[in-house]
C-alpha cells in the first residue's frame, strides 16, 4: 500500500489488523515515513489553532512550524500533507466542522427534568435553590448550590446538572471531570449525561474522544438522541 495512504488511513481509523502491523513496522525501520507521519499529527494540531484562517494562510504557517527541518524536505513535507488531509477530507470540511463549531451547532442547554419548579412555592430546601438559579440561567451561583446539594444528599442526578452548568461558565475541564464522575453512577439521566460529555470533548478539542462515545450512542436507536448523534458523526 502507498506510504501516504497508509497515513491517511490511520488518521481515519480505518487501518486493518495487518495494515497496523505494516504501518508499526514502517515507525520502527523508515526515517522518512516516521517523520511524515509525526509531521501529520503536528498539522492537524496547526488546523485546529487555525481554522479562521484560509487554506493558504494556514500553510504558511505550518511551513513556519517545520522552518528547523532542511529547505530540501520541509516543502515536500506540506505538499505531501495536503494530499493526505484532502484524502480524508479535513481541509474541505476546515470551516464547518472545527470542533469548536460543532459544539456551537448541536449544544442546547439542558432543560430540568429531575425536579420541576413550581415558582408560588416558598423555597424549603437546597435543591430547589438550586434549579431555580439554574432555571434562571444564574449558572455560576446554580453550579455551587448544585455542589453543596449533592454533597448533603448524594443523589447523582444533579452532578449532571452542575456539569451543564461548568459548560455554561466555560470550565470546560470540570464539565468533563464531572461528567464523567457522573457516568460512572447509574441513574436516569445517564444517556442524556454520555451525549453531553462528548459535546464538552467537542468543545475541548479532543474530536476522537468524542467520537468514541457517539459512536457508542448510535449503537442503539433507543439511546438519548440516537439521530443526532448519527448527524454529528457524519461531520467528522
Amino acid at each position: 500500500m502507498d506510504k501516504e495512504e497508509l497515513i491517511a488511513k490511520y488518521l481515519r481509523n480505518e487501518l486493518s489488523k495487518s495494515e497496523i502491523i505494516e504501518f508499526e513496522k514502517l515507525l520502527d525501520s523508515d526515517h522518512d515515513f516516521k517523520e511524515q507521519f509525526e509531521f501529520e499529527t503536528q498539522v492537524k494540531k496547526a488546523i485546529f489553532k487555525q481554522e479562521h484562517q484560509k487554506n493558504k494562510q494556514f500553510l504558511v504557517d505550518v511551513e513556519n512550524e517545520i522552518s528547523h527541518k532542511s529547505s530540501n524536505t520541509k516543502w515536500y513535507l506540506v505538499a505531501a500533507s495536503v494530499v493526505i488531509l484532502i484524502s480524508i477530507g479535513f481541509l474541505w470540511n476546515l470551516n464547518s466542522s472545527s470542533p469548536d463549531k460543532l459544539f456551537d451547532s448541536y449544544y442546547t442547554v439542558a432543560s430540568n427534568t429531575s425536579h420541576p419548579i413550581v415558582r408560588s412555592n416558598t423555597i424549603s430546601d437546597d435543591q430547589t435553590s438550586a434549579f431555580i438559579a439554574y432555571e434562571s440561567e444564574a449558572y455560576e451561583q446554580a453550579q455551587i448550590l448544585f455542589d453543596e446539594a449533592y454533597k448533603n444528599s448524594n443523589n447523582s442526578e444533579l452532578l449532571f446538572y452542575e456539569a451543564i452548568c461548568y459548560l455554561e461558565i466555560e470550565n470546560t475541564t470540570k464539565a468533563i471531570e464531572t461528567f464523567l464522575k457522573h457516568q460512572s453512577l447509574n441513574d436516569r439521566l445517564q444517556e442524556k449525561s454520555k451525549w453531553y460529555l462528548a459535546l464538552a470533548y467537542l468543545k475541548n478539542e479532543e474530536p476522537v474522544k468524542a467520537k468514541n462515545l457517539l459512536e457508542k450512542i448510535t449503537k442503539s436507536p433507543s439511546n438519548y438522541n440516537y439521530i443526532k448523534a448519527k448527524d454529528l458523526l457524519s461531520k467528522f
